[in-house]
């Protein structure tokens, strides 16, 4: 009987936990989604918007810093892109990782970055909603 009431208290903590994490979860798969949807669309202060006074983008070309960022998305030209299943990581309860691949055509620069990547942005929730605090992506191969 103990064992039985010992397993009924961890499945109902298991599934109050998982029910609890739903909607942060949600909220930052939309919050990504809405990022690059605002690069698209050339919604360029909503995106800065976004943005954690601290953040930091890690590329082959440098680490950027919100101000860069900004600017370099600006070169951004998507005329599509399709973002895979996203894997959420929660830090803490108020920080997120996400991953996932995506599916781009579009250029940068006037140059073609067509093609499957793979990305990853941590996320923090402050007082007005969840901000990028770090984004990265790469090329696949």
């Amino acid at each position: 009987m103990k064992k039985l009431l010992t397993l009924g208290v961890t499945a109902l903590f298991a599934m109050s936990t998982m029910a609890l994490a739903s909607p942060d979860k949600d909220a930052v798969i939309a919050a990504e989604k809405e990022a690059w949807q605002n690069i698209k669309d050339k919604k360029f202060d909503a995106f800065q918007k976004m943005l954690a006074s601290d953040f930091r983008g890690v590329y082959a070309n440098g680490i950027n810093k919100s101000d860069k960022e900004v600017a370099d998305v600006r070169t951004l030209d998507f005329k599509s892109f399709t973002l895979g299943e996203m894997d959420v990581v929660f830090i803490d309860k108020d920080a997120a990782m996400v991953s996932y691949p995506v599916t781009i055509e579009g250029t940068e620069g006037g140059k073609d970055i067509s093609g499957k990547a793979y990305a990853a942005s941590i996320w923090k929730k402050d007082g007005t909603g969840w901000r990028i605090v770090f984004h990265t992506d790469m090329k696949a191969e």
